[in-house]
């Protein structure tokens, strides 16, 4: 009797050792998300609709708006310009002497004097561009995508100008999408700004790791939409649109989020 009353605590006290020394489980470090490191004003607006002669007023309402928003990048589509013609406004340069912005342009066409393309402007150095024509893709008025790569200080930023041929099919506006999500060759370190007609198809988006910028009704009807990195270190901050006589001026701030592990 006295034995089975000693065994049971000396059981009890063994028990109690064991678990109390074992390995404890492993946690994971949380990932945890800050104030933005780096937040960039974005801006788009697509001319390819604009039938009226340039007029430079219409080029410095457009920079007052700029500077009214604190734009810091923009994207333009569909820009029409005529080399060498003194009694045409420039856009492109027009816009970047009243900036003081550095410009990237794209070619897409150029014919009869007439010249067609995409732009980029940025108070940000860009550091390099591409002209990207659709492969495999019909189209009558050589649309393409311009790519430039903009040094925003904390991280250097891939931003896309694309004209989608505006008659593509759905299989189409998957191989541009394709093509552009392949203009990023570091999804992790290296984000993706997109702007243009890109297609209102949203498996197409996802597919290729997109998220897009709502837009309020009054401008859901606008060409220009914006696609960005679907990534938690890119955070869209807020969106609006304003009326511009030039079209309408789809504005997105984004901020670049530092992660630390806890």
């Amino acid at each position: 009797m006295k034995m089975r009353d000693i065994r049971i605590p000396l059981l009890a006290f063994f028990l109690v050792s064991f678990y109390s020394c074992s390995t404890p489980p492993k946690i994971e470090k949380e990932v945890v998300l800050h104030k933005p490191e780096t937040v960039i004003q974005m801006a788009s607006i697509n001319l390819s609709g604009f039938n009226k002669r340039m007029e430079r007023k219409s080029i410095n309402d457009l920079a007052a708006v700029l500077k009214q928003e604190q734009v810091e990048v923009l994207a333009v589509q569909g820009i029409s310009r005529y080399p060498g013609v003194a009694t045409r406004i420039d856009f492109v340069n027009e816009l970047s002497a009243k900036t003081d912005w550095r410009n990237v342009f794209g070619e897409m066409l150029n014919i009869s004097g007439r010249q067609t393309g995409n732009a980029i402007f940025s108070v940000y150095p860009i550091l390099s561009h591409q002209n990207i024509s659709w492969d495999g893709v019909r189209s009558k008025s050589f649309e393409a995508a311009l790519q430039a790569t903009v040094d925003a200080g904390a991280r250097s930023l891939i931003v896309v100008s694309a004209q989608l041929p505006p008659k593509a099919t759905v299989q189409e506006q998957e191989k541009c999408a394709k093509l552009i999500a392949s203009m990023n060759p570091d999804t992790v370190h290296q984000y993706t700004i997109v702007s243009g007609n890109m297609p209102s198809d949203e498996g197409i988006r996802t597919m290729h790791s997109f998220a897009e910028v709502s837009l309020p009704e009054s401008a859901k009807s606008t060409t220009s939409k914006i696609w960005y990195s679907a990534t938690v270190s890119l955070q869209l901050l807020a969106s609006r649109s304003v009326e511009t006589e030039l079209g309408t001026l789809v504005i997105a701030q984004f901020g670049f989020m530092r992660q630390e592990k806890h």
